[in-house]
């Protein structure tokens, strides 16, 4: 059974879980209780004896009784249920409660609530290689959406480091490192206070001069210096018509790669355009006196890639609203790719080839760029055959938009896979003879003085002047994914406030 600082078994712990797994609306068919009982252990590798019963109270608290009696079950229940039941506010509210059970043997609840909320909203985007670091080769590997509370679950159960600090407080320490001064500044307090009741502050310190890094310019960036205003957004619920947004910002005041992970907001999707634009223009005030180069992300979910986000109003004010597409450089992302390591490797390669091209005033090589031809199933597999084989590929026109309803391997998904990291296509057709021509001015033209991304920006701005024309990049979207910025997306919370219009 999971103890308390004073060594005594904690009271009340397998009821509150019980009532906080019935509420799972997923849980309430046997069917899945079993598979979940199945993958839990896979997951712990060991034999669960708990058995079957059709009252789902009875089997789901003999579960329960199981999963508190050692932290790192509770960790790989919260990994399985994450796979079966979607981000629900129940099961946000599960997450919640095992977070403030005393799953730590190692940390006072205080202590871990406190330390909890420092890192709230916090993205580091190489969390893993940290924990690796932290762990050793020989730890068992961090699920695609860990969060912080399940990295210290599994590192309490490793031995301490032969210098007596207990790994938990290591990978803190690590976090420090990677973080804004401010939060570095927060941690670090946190550590020592942790060093100072175990007496190993000594022992703390070494290892805090051994990460040091050089000193962070804290100087205030200079004009022009890229700022990014990030917007993941995915469905929510079973609807279909709700959705989450996720906003992140970072400005380049630090060299670190750390964004700020704001409140989600769900609502439907008129109402999520809406907050996008008062979004915008909170950054615009918040970062008028640094004069940055303000770039906007948006990180889309498969089933919402195609959307029009760089048509969505600038400012929520005008009577005739100009699209932030025309205004700033509108890129969309793949949220699933930025979710999973395990397309990084090939990512990486490719977007090395192309960040010497695009980010400069240099067109993007020709021997570089492909055209897919058709989206029929012999169409992607000749996609995915050709990719695989031609690793200097770094940009693709897909021959169609992405479909509403995806297959498992249609283009975009397959370049996606294949660590494209530059894609495009027009939203409601396939490309005609003007939108090929635009398209081949944007990557390849010599004689244009502006970045690519620039170029995109310019292009939109024509297309919005130039409505009753229909010109070819008003219906552009380009995926430009970039691995050295991943945005990972974070536990969702269940949101502050609810947009209902």
């Amino acid at each position: 059974m999971i103890r308390t600082s004073d060594d005594t078994v904690e009271r009340g712990v397998v009821l509150p879980l019980v009532t906080a797994l019935v509420k799972l609306p997923s849980l309430a068919d046997p069917t899945t209780r079993s598979s979940v009982t199945r993958l839990l252990a896979d997951e712990l590798r060991e034999p669960l004896t708990i058995a079957n019963h059709p009252n789902a109270v009875i089997h789901l608290s003999h579960l329960a009784e199981y999963c508190t009696e050692r932290p790192r079950r509770l960790v790989a229940l919260l990994r399985v249920l994450s796979l079966v039941e979607p981000d629900t506010r129940p099961m946000n509210d599960l997450r919640r409660h095992i977070g403030m059970m005393h799953t730590l043997d190692l940390f006072e609840p205080d202590d871990l609530t406190r330390l909890l909320k420092l890192l709230g909203g916090i993205v580091v985007p190489d969390i893993a290689d940290i924990y690796r670091a932290v762990a050793g080769d020989a730890a068992s590997g961090l699920g695609r959406a860990t969060t912080y509370l399940e990295v210290f679950s599994i590192l309490e159960d490793l031995n301490s480091r032969p210098d007596g600090i207990p790994r938990p407080i290591v990978f803190i320490e690590h976090v420090a490192v990677k973080v804004r001064k401010d939060l570095a500044i927060e941690l670090r307090l946190w550590v020592d206070e942790q060093a100072a009741k175990r007496e190993i502050t000594a022992e703390v310190a070494a290892l805090r001069e051994s990460l040091r890094t050089d000193p962070p310019d804290d100087s205030p960036p200079a004009p022009g210096t890229v700022a990014y205003l990030l917007l993941a957004l995915r469905g929510e619920g079973p609807s279909g018509d709700l959705y989450r947004l996720t906003p992140a910002r970072h400005l380049g005041i630090t060299a670190e790669w750390s964004p700020r992970v704001a409140t989600d907001r769900v609502g439907p999707l008129e109402a999520i355009q809406t907050h996008v634009a008062d979004l915008v223009e909170q950054a615009e005030r918040d970062w008028a006196s640094f004069e940055p180069d303000i770039r906007i992300e948006f990180i889309l979910d498969r089933d919402n890639i195609n959307l029009a986000v760089d048509q969505w109003p600038a400012e929520n004010d005008e009577a005739v609203p100009e699209p932030i597409g025309s205004r700033y450089q509108v890129v969309v992302r793949s949220l699933e790719r930025n979710s999973d390591d395990k397309y990084l490797r090939v990512w990486r390669r490719r977007w090395r080839a192309l960040a010497g091209q695009a980010r400069t005033c240099r067109p993007v090589d020709r021997d570089g760029c492909v055209r897919a031809q058709d989206a029929t199933q012999d169409g992607v597999r000749e996609l995915r055959s050709m990719l695989s084989r031609r690793h200097e590929v770094v940009a693709l026109l897909l021959s169609g938009p992405p479909k509403a309803d995806p297959e498992p391997q249609d283009e975009i998904t397959s370049a996606v896979k294949a660590g494209v990291p530059l894609i495009l296509w027009h939203r409601k057709s396939s490309p005609d003879k003007s939108f090929v021509r635009a398209v081949d001015y944007l990557l390849h033209d010599e004689d244009d003085d502006h970045p690519f991304l620039e170029r995109v920006r310019r292009a939109r701005a024509t297309a919005f002047g130039e409505r009753h024309v229909a010109h070819p990049c008003g219906e552009l979207s380009v995926l430009y994914d970039d691995p050295m910025r991943r945005v990972l997306p974070h536990r969702a919370a269940p949101p502050e406030e609810v947009a209902v219009g």
